[in-house]
């Protein structure tokens, strides 16, 4: 079975002790069997490492620290939260927003703390943003890394975290540009608004480079599955005869958490959650008539 390697921080990826190489955010894959009871561990530079054993078990309990997605044909492991090596109090950051004051720091877990007339909170930071700047916009706090970009409320709760390229802020929110992990290099300009409650995408436009006659049905299935997950109007998107049916389409995929590429650019995931740091993705296909999406199957 292909197994999928990804780190929320780079880590080098052991099999049974042998050195398979660095895994980050952009999957590694092997191919290797369940039954086997494969040693995994990732170790990265500035935290203890996250070990366990590849059994059939991954399907049904993830290991602690780590989100199991279970793919077609193969399963996708995600070490997400790193036990700290380090249990000094440093701080990062901090900065005050008229009576709002928002303090980074490490003490074990990288946090957040944000102190108002509201109360006090605090969150638990992704390590990547051991090192970054801090500031407000519109009541809200962003946290900025050279490659990756945070959004919290004034109560601490996260609303926005995304790997980015390049990003701008705007009178009523934000735009990014996100990059996609796929072969294709695609992009995706991304439109936020900021309102009290938190962040909501508006809007996106995807982008390929070196793009091809044939990009603009390459990417209009994502585009197709990413509209129905935001709310957004798909109706243009679709063949005369499917526009009636529109609200049955958004029914009939269902609840989901995202949308991931496969190697078939008219076929894309839909990421659904199973349980705790347990998802599972299922796929549909679009057929495409004369730039217009004409059938939906699963």
């Amino acid at each position: 079975m292909k197994i999928y390697f990804l780190s929320s921080q780079p880590a080098a990826l052991t099999l049974n002790e042998l050195y398979f190489g660095v895994t980050d955010k952009f999957e590694r894959f092997a191919e290797l069997s369940l039954k086997d009871n494969i040693f995994v561990r990732f170790t990265p530079q500035n935290a203890l490492p996250i070990g366990f054993f590849l059994t059939e078990d991954i399907r049904f309990t993830p290991p602690q620290g780590v989100e199991v997605y279970l793919l077609k044909n193969a399963i996708a492991l995600y070490a997400r939260d790193f036990p700290p090596a380090d249990l000094t109090l440093r701080p990062v950051a901090q900065l005050r927003d008229g009576d709002t004051l928002a303090t980074v720091f490490a003490q074990g877990a990288l946090q957040l703390s944000v102190q108002s007339e509201k109360g006090f909170f605090v969150a638990t930071l992704p390590p990547a943003f051991a090192q970054c700047e801090l500031f407000f916009h519109l009541g809200l706090i962003l946290l900025k890394t050279p490659t990756a970009l945070a959004v919290y409320t004034p109560k601490a709760e996260r609303v926005f975290l995304e790997n980015i390229l390049s990003y701008e802020l705007t009178d009523d929110g934000l735009k990014a540009v996100l990059p996609l992990s796929d072969r294709l290099r695609r992009t995706a300009e991304c439109t936020y608004l900021f309102t009290e409650e938190g962040c909501t995408r508006t809007g996106f436009i995807l982008r390929q480079e070196n793009a091809t006659e044939n990009a603009a049905a390459e990417l209009l299935p994502y585009a197709f599955f990413e509209s129905v997950l935001i709310g957004a109007n798909f109706e243009e998107m679709l063949a005369d005869e499917l526009v009636l049916e529109k609200e049955n389409i958004a029914r009939f995929l269902g609840d989901f958490e995202a949308v991931i590429l496969t190697e078939d650019a008219n076929t894309c995931g839909l990421v659904r959650r199973k349980g705790e740091r347990l998802f599972e993705a299922s796929y549909f296909t679009v057929t495409l008539q004369e730039g217009k999406i004409a059938d939906i199957r699963g």
